[in-house]
């Protein structure tokens, strides 16, 4: 999120409000320390605003503000789940609900890696009636949550039912998915064939050599050298580690030749 953006947030949560004048006052205080880039300022501010009690709404906007300011800039994002959390024991609007929802489970699923709470809450997200917006978003999420827990069982069903959807946002990505999976799984030809169609899909060229270096990797697995070699020579000078793809050839070429002897 950028400044220009969570200013944004800032005028609308100032116009949305009925504030008395005195705190008309202090949260354009609180508002001019994000602009100057004074985050602690703001964050020091809020928290006196809170402590006067104001109404339920505004209570909810500044505790939001606070855990945005602590995981958006202040890179402390233990403290701000403190502020999100403290919306859900205030509100029951299903709009704040499912906006905080959605920031406690990204801090959970991206930087503080607990997948198992990020699975819980993407989990419900993706369950929501009537369906979000995002419910496409929140099964793909709640399916990687799953995978990195190593749940690879449900992991696959999960993604078995994005592959079977082609209006779903995350049908290709799913393919990459079940590929990491049966490859856990050591069904290397699934795998290899999960890859496959994800290439099909995919237009990212970053991505397509990524599958390719784990194409090359099933291959070499099953001893499939001559083709674990041509693919892994077709990304050189592609794949971001160089060094990698060139010990892999050296190592499949000194294979191949011990094999000759």
């Amino acid at each position: 999120m950028t400044n220009k953006l969570l200013l944004l947030i800032g005028v609308i949560f100032f116009l949305s409000c009925d504030f008395t004048p005195p705190l008309n006052k202090e949260i354009l205080q609180a508002q001019k320390h994000i602009i100057d880039r004074d985050y602690l300022a703001a964050t020091k501010k809020y928290k006196e605003i809170l402590k006067k009690n104001p109404p339920i709404e505004i209570q909810v906007k500044v505790n939001y503000q606070l855990g945005d300011l602590y995981s958006i800039y202040l890179s402390d994002n233990r403290e701000s789940l403190k502020y999100y959390k403290k919306i859900m024991s205030i509100s029951s609007k299903p709009l704040w609900l499912v906006k905080t929802q959605e920031r406690i489970a990204e801090i959970y699923f991206s930087y503080i890696k607990d997948f198992e709470k990020s699975a819980n809450i993407y989990k419900k997200l993706s369950s929501f009636k009537p369906k979000l917006t995002k419910q496409d978003f929140y099964s793909y999420r709640y399916a990687i949550s799953i995978f990195n827990r190593s749940f690879y069982n449900q992991a696959k069903d999960l993604f078995t039912d994005i592959s079977n959807n082609k209006l779903n946002e995350y049908y290709d990505r799913s393919f990459y998915y079940l590929g990491l999976i049966n490859f856990q799984k050591k069904d290397y030809l699934k795998a290899i064939e999960n890859w496959k169609s994800y290439i099909k899909e995919e237009t990212r060229r970053d991505n397509i050599i990524q599958a390719k270096f784990l194409m090359a990797n099933a291959y070499e697995t099953m001893e499939e050298l001559k083709i674990a070699y041509n693919l892994y020579y077709s990304i050189l000078g592609e794949y971001p580690n160089t060094s990698v793809i060139k010990n892999r050839l050296k190592g499949i070429y000194e294979r191949r030749v011990a094999r000759k002897r």
